[in-house]
């Protein structure tokens, strides 16, 4: 906590007496509203709301003051006290951000490595995309099993209840998780090391060594175990292989462990080492009269595999859940493996080390009752001399594709079409885990190679540590049961972990991760779902595939928008314009119909909107109709590249017109406001309210590199500068109590942490934002409908205007928001890989991948060969990674004096170009060179326009550890 310096210090206002504990320029004077002497504390001049009572407002300071205390575990966020405008606003204009914390929002920093009790409540998705879900716990050992079976449905019992999974309960009691895991798994590892005659022996987790460490670089964990006194030291590696552009070898259903065991003594040393893992195969069943399960040991050249199947194929077994197989594979079979192919429990490492024998040795296969564990163990041993190092890799591969038991169960999933017939993707390639685990040892090296090459180019860069790992974290999603891909190729979504079906357009729509990382699968969607099964003959897209009762064919507004915007982003993330062309018509007609729902041609939607919130909203509003203007934007821009110039021209139109009317009907003067349609006095609205959302189709438009903008720059930056003062909130949960009049209000942050409210009403009409909801009862448990979101601070929203702020050069208060989030989610805290909203691993969290894009300045068109970037954070010093359609890579800058310095390399794939686009420190460019491998590429015009510097020649192809070098003096 902060101390409170007196009011004659030089670092307190003399004008309040409130005391700055941040840098001067930080605080904007003209944002102080001057407060009358009785709603101030008379012991430090600041003033709280002079609505509260006396006792209210204590309560006020006092969190207030504890604030920086309780939100971060490794320094205060917020300096404090606070001070509160004259009208009652329950969150303070100036956010007092510690000058500590300001400072980590930019600095590179140091990895952030967990250690003792922050490492209780991770859970890293460890296993191929959409694969089922697996954690790696903080100490390396795998749990939550849910490879075995799919949920058809939400959790049967949830109750509407605030502390069901589904509805964002594991936020608040981030130890209910653990009760999800319905059936354990045995699984391990165990080193036994003897130096000068002793013998050591420890398990390799928080149980065996008291110094574990863990650094979590998605999709990548990074574990060490040492212990004073004990002579070699561990690091693990576990992945599942992950190739940005590969689709198909990230979602392979295997997790890799790669142990590398080093003698840190001055003595050679003998070592064994061990992992062991159950036979799960129809884990629900615990019944001899199935029959038993199989232990067989597979040797060749390369490894000795155990693999795990069941001895009998009868029809009642075939229909359980988790019918099929699993296998554990150790690799480099050179005679020093080892192998035990049935024990029944582990309650002793040394045991299990002694029980093991020379693979040859081995009679198998061996088999065991369902009633009883059947536990595999593979080992290794070897010899070190002092420092040197071995490394031992485990891989564990699971095969169950089956959706079985569809007779017993009701649900959203059931819904699909063919959905008896339909199993997991990866039952196309394999037949059994065996074949997995074959496939990614054939592969291993460039499997292996490639992920890490992924991660070395991530973190390869000048952006802090904390950003990077934020950024990229939610895309871990894709490896959670949140997201399913069919073996007809379908890649279907819930919103979150088994909630909310349909991949729901103005959920998924938030997310930025997947459109870079994986661009095929969302090219997909657009092609099969969005403008495939979900377009309705009048134009519109359905917002939910294939749901029962087919009510996700209706129309969402905000999603029908974003996902027009979105196909234009599709489009430039491609090589060529074949998915333009292949779906021109199709988008053009679903424009025509939101263009059609602008009844009065003005550029504005006023009918009815449904939208993400949950509800129909009526009348104009900043929010949906700044989306229908990013659509008329998109349209405008595709239509021109396939010579529509008629359909451009009316595009255009309407866009110059809602533009124009955007700020004549929807601006206060601060933000953009919703006027409700009295005709629809029962309908949710946001009146007067300052809204999260409001600008988000010019968030949206600088993700997809429109062209123009879409709102005015000035007034879209004001709402903005609005949002981060009026619903920014130095303690969220604080909020959400003091702010009667919205009920029913999930929790995303707890007390004393930050974070970004959805909607608050600085100016008045809270009452009149959700008609009846003064009837609704007075408590805290359940969900009491649409409208209690207003009060929550959501990541993904958080996300989204974040990176608007940062894309409109409002680079610390864009990095404080997302810094928040990121601070919510520290393991001491709760799981730091698990973003929650309606459910756990929610996808719009990937909106996160936004925050980085909009650091960068990214840009990109393939078709036609365009690259761009405009560094937001350190310009003169940058680095980071890029995808493009074919290939990913690093670009960099470097600024000294008049002479600018620009990179672009090739790591992985290729990359077309013709056209790169550079933003400069000055207007005037004397020269400019361009090479590609210390070759001279001729430049057929640069052209300069303002701080932006375009550079074109004839098209080139940039191959793998290909590199560019701008030069520009």
């Amino acid at each position: 906590m902060n101390t409170i310096k007196k009011n004659n210090d030089t670092n307190c206002d003399p004008t309040t007496g409130c005391c700055d504990a941040v840098p001067k320029e930080i605080v904007k004077k003209e944002e102080i509203i001057e407060q009358q002497n009785e709603s101030c504390d008379p012991a430090t001049g600041c003033c709280s709301p002079p609505s509260m009572n006396k006792s209210r407002r204590d309560f006020i300071k006092t969190t207030a003051l504890s604030i920086g205390a309780l939100s971060l575990p490794t320094m205060p966020v917020f300096a404090g006290p606070f001070m509160y405008d004259k009208n009652g606003h329950l969150i303070p204009a100036d956010k007092k951000l510690s000058a500590e914390w300001i400072k980590s929002l930019y600095d590179r920093g140091e990895p952030e490595v967990y250690k003792k009790e922050q490492l209780k409540h991770i859970g890293m998705p460890i296993g191929g995309m959409a694969c089922g879900q697996l954690y790696l716990g903080g100490d390396g050992k795998l749990w939550l099993w849910h490879i075995f079976k799919t949920e058809y449905s939400r959790e049967k019992d949830h109750g509407q209840r605030f502390d069901a999974m589904t509805l964002g309960g594991h936020y608040a009691d981030p130890d209910k998780v653990f009760t999800r895991e319905k059936r354990p798994v045995e699984q391990g590892a165990v080193i036994r090391v003897i130096s000068k005659g002793k013998s050591y022996t420890k398990t390799l987790d928080s149980k065996g060594f008291k110094d574990v460490k863990f650094r979590g670089e998605y999709p990548i964990g990074k574990i060490s175990y040492e212990e004073a006194g004990f002579p070699v030291s561990i690091k693990l590696e576990a992945f599942s292989p992950f190739i940005p552009l590969e689709e198909k070898d990230s979602a392979l259903p295997v997790t890799i462990m790669n142990y590398k065991v080093t003698n840190t003594s001055k003595k050679k040393v003998e070592v064994d080492m061990a992992s062991w893992l159950e036979n799960a195969v129809c884990p629900f069943v615990d019944s001899d009269a199935y029959g038993k399960r199989k232990n067989e040991l597979i040797i060749n050249e390369v490894s000795a595999s155990i693999n795990y199947t069941v001895n009998s194929d009868t029809s009642a077994l075939k229909k359980q859940h988790g019918y099929g197989s699993m296998n554990l594979t150790v690799l480099d079979n050179n005679g020093e493996s080892t192998a035990k192919l049935l024990i029944k429990n582990v309650d002793s490492a040394e045991k299990v080390l002694d029980a093991l024998k020379p693979i040859t040795e081995i009679a198998s296969p061996k088999t065991n009752g369902f009633s009883e564990k059947s536990i595999g163990v593979l080992g290794k041993s070897f010899i070190l001399k002092p420092n040197e190092t071995k490394e031992v890799t485990f891989v564990l591969s699971w095969f169950f594709p089956h959706l079985n038991q569809q007779e017993k169960e009701t649900g959203q999933l059931l819904a699909l079409k063919d959905i008896k017939y339909l199993k997991r993707h990866y039952n196309n390639d394999f037949k059994s885990a065996r074949e997995v685990s074959n496939y990614v040892i054939s592969n291993y090296k460039r499997l292996s190679e490639t992920t890490k090459l992924w991660n070395k180019t991530w973190y390869d860069s000048t952006l802090p540590y904390w950003l990077l790992d934020r950024s990229f974290i939610s895309l871990n999603c894709l490896a959670t049961n949140t997201a399913l891909w069919f073996d007809n190729d379908r890649f279907w979504g819930w919103e979150g972990v088994e909630c909310c079906p349909g991949t729901c357009q103005h959920v998924w729509q938030y997310a930025q991760g997947m459109a870079r990382i994986f661009p095929s699968i969302e090219m997909g969607l657009r092609e099969n779902i969005d403008y495939g099964r979900s377009l309705n003959a009048d134009g519109s897209l359905g917002h939910r595939d294939e749901t029962a009762g087919g009510y996700g064919l209706q129309v969402a507004h905000d999603g029908h928008c974003g996902t027009i915007m979105r196909a234009y982003r599709e489009h430039k993330m491609s090589a060529d314009n074949r998915f333009l062309k292949a779906n021109y018509e199709k988008i053009k007609k679903s424009i025509q119909f939101i263009i059609n729902e602008d009844k009065d041609k003005d550029g504005l939607l006023e009918g009815g909107q449904h939208n993400t919130l949950d509800a129909s909203w009526y009348g104009i509003m900043g929010w949906i109709s700044s989306l229908y203007l990013g659509a008329l934007a998109s349209g405008k821009e595709m239509a021109l590249e396939v010579g529509d110039k008629d359909f451009s021209k009316t595009c255009d139109a309407l866009l110059i017109k809602g533009r124009e009317n955007m700020v004549k009907e929807l601006y206060n003067g601060e933000y953009f406001i919703h006027k409700p349609d009295p005709k629809y006095p029962k309908a949710i609205n946001t009146n007067d309210g300052c809204h999260i959302d409001q600008v988000l189709g010019q968030s949206f438009a600088w993700q997809v590199g429109l062209s123009e903008r879409v709102i005015p720059e000035e007034e879209c930056k004001s709402a903005l500068k609005s949002i981060w003062k009026y619903n920014f909130a130095p303690d969220a949960f604080l909020y959400q109590e003091q702010n009667k009049p919205i009920k029913g209000v999930r929790i995303y942050a707890t007390k004393g942490e930050a974070g970004t409210i959805m909607c608050t009403w600085p100016k008045g009409g809270v009452e009149k934002a959700v008609p009846g909801m003064d009837k609704r009862p007075d408590e805290s448990e359940t969900w009491l409908g649409p409208g209690g979101y207003f009060d929550e601070a959501m990541n993904g929203f958080e996300y989204q205007v974040a990176s608007h702020m940062i894309s409109e050069g409002m680079l610390l208060e864009g990095l404080a928001t997302m810094k928040a989030v990121h601070d919510r989610y520290h393991p001491a805290l709760r799981n730091p890989f698990n973003e929650i909203e309606c459910s756990d691993h929610y996808s719009r969290s990937m909106a996160s991948y936004g925050v980085f894009l909009s650091v960068c300045g990214f840009d990109y068109h393939g078709p036609k060969g365009y690259l761009s970037f405009n560094p937001k954070l350190t310009p003169n010093n940058f680095k980071a990674p890029f995808t493009v359609a074919e290939g990913w890579g690093t670009f960099s800058q470097k600024r000294l004096g008049n002479t600018q310095e620009n990179g672009i390399e090739i790591t992985y794939g290729k990359l077309s170009l013709s056209t790169i686009s550079l933003n400069i420190k000055s207007d005037v460019v004397k020269n400019v060179t361009l090479k590609l491998n210390d070759k001279h590429i001729d430049i057929s015009s640069k052209i300069v326009n303002g701080s932006n510097l375009n550079i074109k020649f004839e098209s080139i192809v940039v191959n793998k550890k290909d590199k560019i070098d701008i030069l520009i003096g």
